[in-house]
């Protein structure tokens, strides 16, 4: 059977996406997915036009933990059917290392096997292009699908390497990514701020209580999908609170009582968030 696959670059997946909506570089914690599902669909649906062949074997999507644990993003994509999440490392700049290499021998080891006729790269990184040239000789067409415009974000070399290049628009981009300011930025300066210093909750209020509504705070921005996640992620035997999340909840909550929170403080206020996921899943 002639099968393809498909090598996601997630530094460039969502940088590009980020020059393309903004025109300029945003902090890959602000930068997600609207919907994970729906965008994984339309992006096989991309690569298999691009490269005329309608059976998939498995997409691989590189990426890096960007703090102690994954994100939810990252959990959500290692438990998409037919997705195989690939962990690189970051060095000190925040830099995300290790992926090319990864990408370069997987397709390699595909093309060697036989096991697929075709490889879409979505990625930018002239380092591919060895990969690109011996998946050849074993008789594979690599194509490029670019985020945005390949002419500013795809090595000339890759292009020219390539059998093929095509790329992503800028609706297509606005339509599957999200990307929000700075919450903890915006958070530190709420701390700052004199406002910040009077007290905001009354002797009535306990940590659970200021706690809890700071989680549905959050949980009220969501959609209903990434609620869905949240619970997938509690429920896979997953207590720690994504990062993402956990931002936000913690400084919320500290501003909230003013002042900051002990250890055991802060083990209670994301007990709390677990349980307001999964007191809205069953409602």
């Amino acid at each position: 059977m002639q099968r393809f696959a498909i090598f996601i670059d997630a530094g460039y997946f969502f940088a590009a996406a980020s020059q393309a909506i903004r025109g300029s570089a945003a902090a890959r914690r602000n930068i997600s997915i609207r919907n994970i599902p729906e965008t994984i669909a339309t992006l096989v649906s991309q690569a298999s036009r691009q490269c005329e062949n309608p059976s998939l074997l498995r997409i691989y999507w590189y990426d890096a933990i960007q703090g102690p644990r994954m994100s939810l993003e990252q959990t959500t994509l290692a438990h998409h059917v037919g997705l195989k999440l690939r962990l690189g490392t970051l060095n000190n700049a925040g830099e995300q290392k290790g992926v090319d290499s990864l990408i370069v021998t997987d397709l390699i080891e595909l093309a060697r096997n036989g096991a697929i006729a075709d490889a879409v790269l979505i990625s930018g990184d002239e380092d591919l292009r060895v990969a690109v040239q011996v998946g050849q000789t074993f008789v594979v067409r690599v194509h490029v699908l670019a985020v945005g415009d390949p002419s500013r974000n795809v090595s000339s070399t890759l292009q020219m390497e390539a059998d093929s290049v095509k790329a992503l628009d800028k609706a297509w981009i606005e339509e599957h990514i999200s990307i929000q300011d700075d919450p903890v930025g915006t958070l530190q300066a709420a701390l700052r701020s004199p406002s910040s210093l009077k007290p905001r909750t009354t002797q009535a209020e306990t940590l659970e209580s200021v706690a809890e509504s700071v989680a549905d705070s959050i949980l009220e921005e969501l959609q209903s999908t990434e609620v869905q996640a949240l619970g997938i992620h509690f429920a896979a035997g997953n207590q720690t609170v994504p990062p993402e999340y956990d931002r936000k909840l913690i400084a919320m909550t500290a501003n909230r009582l003013s002042r900051r929170l002990e250890s055991t403080e802060l083990r209670r206020v994301r007990g709390v968030f677990v349980s307001q996921v999964r007191k809205r899943l069953t409602e």
